[in-house]
């Protein structure tokens, strides 16, 4: 009997209608990954008390179902956007022929403003050489994260909740809509910091959290999850630079407001990340040696007064109609 290779897992998602229901007939969509990992299912075993008159244990009950997985995702400019569309927010697209131009924010699509993240999604983990399939229901992402660097391939990860999992030996969608542009590296990256482009920062990490509510199970649920309400979101992060004068540091001490935006770019295709309003937690450069020294900066986003009216914010441009 032939045992799964990591190489032909194809991670498959579906939106869905009802949180938790996989729709009867899911259009699926394939998203290129790098990796999947965490805990996609775990159910704890809790002692038996009983008492049975000898030293022996009772055999023990099951605990709460708990779905809580990551994967990691290669950027490419087309199937980013659904990745973006329910970590972030759903789009204003703009456009009716190609290029078009998706804006998504924090609790904020299409002019109005307290939208909610999208219903939920269907995530199928698929071992295609062995025909195994795992597809969790009720899926919401819960963080998102991106770490910009000089080279190498640009991979979002994204960790998930869901309500549960069932198995099968064949795919909820024998033919999905599956993109085919390529991945794009940190080459095709620019920055700015507080409005302008800088070329001396070296490294940038940012992550929204989405700070779901996982303690929703209810009785008679059969230890799921009743409901999966967002909660806050936060955006943080770090950024490092070389230390050639202390304005970044000044930012920090004075607790001065300052924005950041990451930006992809492949022909007519880019994908731009903003967070308009921040500020840094001052910390002085380490000094570890004899060469060149590097300043790193722990930053917090946050909407005050920005005319976005969101912490953080995506413009995705690409050939895609909608998501």
């Amino acid at each position: 009997m032939a045992t799964a290779k990591g190489s032909m897992v194809q991670l498959m998602i579906a939106e869905e209608a009802t949180w938790g229901s996989t729709p009867a007939t899911p259009t699926g969509i394939v998203i290129p990954v790098s990796g999947v990992g965490g805990e996609w299912y775990r159910r704890n075993l809790i002692d038996n008390p009983e008492l049975r008159g000898n030293r022996n244990p009772a055999a023990p009950v099951r605990g709460n179902v708990v779905v809580n997985g990551s994967f990691q995702v290669p950027l490419h400019l087309d199937a980013i956007g659904w990745i973006l569309k329910h970590g972030i927010g759903k789009q204003d697209t703009t456009g009716t022929t190609s290029p078009y131009i998706h804006t998504g924010k924090i609790n904020f699509s299409d002019g109005t403003e307290d939208e909610d993240l999208p219903v939920g999604l269907t995530v199928e983990v698929g071992f295609t050489d062995i025909n195994q399939f795992h597809k969790y229901d009720g899926c919401r992402i819960n963080s998102l994260s991106v770490n910009a660097t000089s080279e190498g391939v640009c991979v979002f990860d994204v960790g998930v909740v869901g309500q549960g999992v069932t198995q099968a030996s064949s795919s909820m969608d024998a033919s999905p809509t599956v993109y085919t542009s390529s991945a794009i590296d940190h080459f095709a990256a620019s920055i700015t910091e507080g409005g302008g482009a800088t070329t001396i920062v070296t490294d940038v990490t940012l992550t929204l959290n989405n700070n779901l509510d996982t303690s929703m199970y209810v009785i008679g649920g059969a230890g799921s999850l009743g409901d999966l309400p967002t909660g806050m979101a936060s955006v943080t992060g770090s950024l490092t630079a070389l230390f050639q004068d202390d304005a970044l540091l000044t930012k920090g001490r004075a607790h001065t407001e300052s924005s950041l935006g990451l930006t992809w770019t492949s022909g007519s295709d880019s994908l731009v990340l903003t967070v308009p309003e921040l500020v840094y937690e001052p910390a002085a450069p380490t000094i570890s040696g004899p060469a060149g020294v590097k300043a790193t900066m722990n930053f917090r986003g946050y909407y005050a007064n920005h005319a976005d009216k969101t912490a953080l914010k995506y413009v995705l441009t690409n050939t895609v109609a909608t998501y």
